[in-house]
């Protein structure tokens, strides 16, 4: 079984980088964003947490290939490929859009792939935080820039554990 929650489920998730909406259908995770947590409402369902947590816990211990079939995002067959090689960069660590183009075997595709990090539907999970600029500039972040310095952060001091990200 792919995952062990409800078809089109959804909640918000408090972590330490600030709140998440989550969102998942009959294939998976669709949709994992982070929300301004001044305009949205504070309230958190703790049945849907516990529930996201269980799921997480089985997550984190798949390979980068069985990740890829708890998620559900809708994407093109371009931008799948970019959020699948993105499963395969280490905790920790990071790449720029011109090598993960070249691990794509598209190397004159740097923009392309740009576009498709940035689209990323699924935040955290596929670690589009850790695509920086070929000269080792962070760049730009969807969620802001902060936000990804403070994710390369955290990966960096303790990279073997997703739950301890969710308060």
């Amino acid at each position: 079984m792919r995952h062990t929650l409800p078809q089109q489920f959804h909640g918000r998730l408090m972590t330490l980088f600030g709140p998440l909406h989550a969102e998942f259908n009959d294939n998976g995770l669709c949709t994992l964003k982070f929300e301004d947590p001044e305009t949205q409402p504070r309230t958190i369902d703790s049945a849907f947490r516990h529930a996201f947590l269980t799921w997480l816990q089985a997550f984190e211990h798949l390979s980068a290939d069985r990740r890829w079939q708890y998620f559900a995002p809708q994407g093109t067959l371009f931008q799948n490929k970019v959020w699948k090689a993105l499963l395969h960069l280490p905790h920790g660590t990071t790449i720029s859009y011109k090598k993960l183009a070249a691990a794509i075997g598209q190397p004159t595709a740097v923009r392309a792939v740009a576009s498709a990090v940035a689209a990323n539907p699924i935040c955290l999970l596929i670690p589009c935080h850790r695509v920086i600029n070929t000269d080792g500039r962070y760049g730009k972040y969807r969620w802001g820039a902060d936000r990804k310095l403070a994710l390369l952060d955290a990966e960096r001091s303790d990279a073997s554990d997703l739950l301890r990200l969710f308060l």
